[in-house]
């Protein structure tokens, strides 16, 4: 089975900022506390992004440049890595390093300086940082899971219970864990916690679908489901183990998505970009299971195109 990555749109640490790429090459950036979105920013050319160290950051690949974004300092290089890496940056010290994972090692790196570097036997499948715990986790396709602490350069090594391959997950900050789907049981999603000795598997949900991409709510409360199946796009409550058909013209295609801070779905595709307010916990509470699901969305999606937002290049407003 295909291993998925969906680098096409991320959050920032904080899931106060999302950035995407499109179809044309470029980068948008935009800032999801500004309940108007009256501004999406051009960073510039990229071919994937991925989070940053910090609130607005984001690492920006094109082909084997590697930048830096925020909207403070605009684009900054970073270096190269190979094509098709799963990447994150991570505070050190009084800066940032960066943590890049091929096909075949995981390396730490400041620059042209490598702080760390351990061979994969295994694709990588998840490249996380573990922001309680300050080290940086990486998951193998076939549950080899490496913790490793940048300070010291100490690497843990275990696996989470899978019999078989796994082709998408997601690490969760608030249950401390990680989601992952196997190859022997496609349209089951699994959550291993990782704050014990060894790692415990606490959930085991069944979607009834298969998933292409998996990502987790900023609260640890919402799964979004991405698949080529019937239901393109499914949000799966964890608490009341319940999945949902989300609407909006976006959503109901199943183009990338990610979560907000204050639980939003905000789903992109080209210049476009869809906004959808999640319910909270209480709503899909239900005494017998079987109320319809669309008394539980208690506003519509919102549209908004890019092009016909207010744009702005940090590198022009730089050259004044």
């Amino acid at each position: 089975m295909k291993v998925s990555r969906s680098a096409q749109v991320a959050v920032d640490v904080d899931s106060t900022w999302c950035a995407w790429t499109t179809a044309s090459g470029s980068v948008q950036v935009l800032n999801l506390m500004n309940e108007g979105f009256e501004e999406v920013i051009d960073a510039g050319w990229g071919d994937a992004v991925h989070a940053g160290a910090g609130t607005g950051r984001f690492l920006i690949q094109e082909g084997r440049s590697l930048h830096v974004w925020s909207p403070e300092t605009g684009s900054e290089e970073k270096g190269t890595v190979d094509p098709g890496a799963l990447l994150l940056e991570y505070p050190r010290d009084d800066g940032t390093a960066i943590a890049a994972a091929t096909k075949t090692s995981l390396e730490l790196f400041e620059g042209a300086k490598t702080l760390f570097s351990q061979p994969l036997q295994a694709p990588p499948l998840l490249l996380a940082w573990q922001r309680r715990r300050r080290n940086v986790l990486c998951l193998l396709t076939d549950g080899t899971t490496h913790k490793v602490d940048p300070r010291t350069g100490r690497i843990t090594t275990f696996r989470i219970a899978s019999d078989k391959e796994l082709f998408v997950s997601c690490y969760d900050e608030v249950l401390g864990g990680i989601w992952s789907v196997s190859t022997d049981s496609p349209d089951v999603a699994c959550f291993d916690r990782l704050e014990t000795d060894p790692p415990t598997r606490i959930y085991r949900k069944e979607l009834n679908v298969v998933p292409e991409t998996i990502r987790t709510s900023h609260s640890g409360e919402w799964l979004i489901i991405r698949s080529s199946d019937t239901r393109p796009t499914l949000l799966f409550n964890v608490n009341s183990d319940r999945g949902f058909d989300a609407p909006g013209e976006l959503a109901s295609r199943g183009v990338p998505g990610v979560f907000s801070y204050d639980n939003r779905l905000v789903s992109v595709e080209g210049d476009v970009f869809e906004t959808l307010p999640v319910p909270a916990r209480a709503d899909v509470r239900s005494r017998d299971g079987h109320l319809p699901t669309d008394a539980f969305w208690t506003a519509p999606p919102r549209m908004h195109r890019a092009a016909l937002s207010k744009r702005k290049s940090v590198a022009a407003e730089k050259s004044r």
